[in-house]
């Protein structure tokens, strides 16, 4: 698993020492506690892949082992599952009969996002409502990831939604290249090579999926959809700069709650702009499970943020990008268990890639630990 951490976002002490600092996920819906994410002091020690002055989280009161592949593989799972369970409710949401309102879902799962965060800050700093972050810099991300689902809805429109998710998978790629140009990221041409990989074992299993259909490309939706993983990367690489690369990151929670926040602002302008409020919220009188279904799959799509967001803050956005990325291949495996149907070469073939890629990746990161091992005993 990929080892790529943040070193720079522990908070300093007052002489330049590392102190733990809370940075919280997400309040979970079952049983009111809080799923949060603590930061201890690095260990260092006798774990080969520790370095020194790196934050420990903390999960559920549960201090995550020193290994660094043990923490990634417990974040990812933690995104995988949380996202999987987002993408199964929210389904059945637009299953509901008469239900075409995006718009107002998007306007509602925000309002939830918000409510998560300020609540689960309220309970980790007592009240206190910190807020790291600058206001100038929640309007810009807000305005960024409205803007990201706004082209990718919009898009939509021009082309169906196999296509989308094809295009999707290849974010990976942006993310790199904002990486290197906007955090000074390097990566060896192995990395490049399994990024590459992964989104063509993922176009190739979702084309699996489609087939038997139309996959139609309209030139103005392929602009949209462009648009829009551009958009996305910058976002994903302007989070970890701006929150959490910083010698007083910001947590979480605080980056959930206040993006959300002024995330519904956009949302609210759109909904009444396009004429979609009234007539969702009427749809929503007749079917009462509506907006307890969105909240629902909201609170589970919050802790699934709240880890993503870890994965950027431990282990960077890229690495992010290929769990959400392997996610699209899950969905589709969950598809064929609850909805079999026959295999074909694009399945069969597409895995086989996704599976090269992993082992691809996780060679190249271990290629880079030994390399910067060699260089630190120089």
């Amino acid at each position: 698993a990929p080892a790529h951490p943040i070193a720079t976002s522990a908070a300093r002490g007052p002489h330049g020492g590392t102190r733990g600092r809370a940075a919280s996920v997400a309040a979970r819906a079952a049983n009111h506690n809080v799923l949060s994410v603590e930061v201890k002091d690095g260990a260092g020690g006798d774990d080969s892949d520790a370095i020194q002055g790196v934050e420990r989280p903390v999960i559920l009161g549960v201090t995550l082992p020193e290994d660094r592949q043990t923490q990634f593989l417990i974040m990812a799972a933690g995104a995988l599952t949380c996202s999987l369970g987002f993408a199964a409710l929210q389904e059945s949401v637009f299953r509901i009969p008469g239900f075409t309102y995006p718009g107002f879902m998007t306007l509602v799962t925000s309002a939830c996002y918000a409510a998560c965060g300020f609540i689960e800050m309220g309970i980790s700093t007592k009240g206190k409502f910190t807020r790291n972050g600058t206001w100038k810099n929640y309007w810009i991300l807000s305005t960024m990831t409205f803007g990201g689902m706004f082209l990718t809805n919009f898009a939509l429109k021009f082309l169906n939604y196999a296509t989308r998710i094809v295009f999707k998978s290849a974010k990976v790629i942006p993310v790199m290249l904002f990486a290197t140009i906007v955090n000074k990221k390097t990566y060896s041409p192995l990395e490049y090579f399994s990024a590459f990989t992964l989104v063509t074992g993922v176009a190739l299993f979702t084309l699996g999926d489609a087939a038997g259909g139309s996959v139609n490309f309209n030139p103005i939706g392929v602009v949209l959809i462009t648009l829009a993983l551009c958009v996305d990367a910058l976002t994903s690489n302007f989070e970890e700069k701006v929150f959490f690369r910083v010698g007083k990151p910001s947590s979480q929670a605080e980056v959930l709650g206040y993006a959300s926040l002024l995330g519904c602002f956009w949302s609210l302008i759109q909904n009444i702009s396009q004429g979609e409020l009234g007539p969702a919220l009427a749809h929503a009188s007749e079917h009462s499970r509506v907006i307890p279904s969105i909240c629902a799959f909201s609170v589970l799509g919050y802790v699934s943020v709240g880890f993503v967001l870890s994965l950027i803050k431990y282990f960077g956005a890229t690495e992010a990008e290929i769990v959400k990325t392997l996610r699209k291949v899950l969905s589709i495996i969950i598809s064929f268990a609850l909805f079999p149907k026959p295999l074909n070469w694009q399945y069969v073939v597409g895995f086989a890639v996704v599976c090269a890629s992993i082992y691809l990746t996780t060679k190249a990161k271990k290629i880079k630990r030994e390399q910067k091992a060699l260089a630190g005993g120089a």
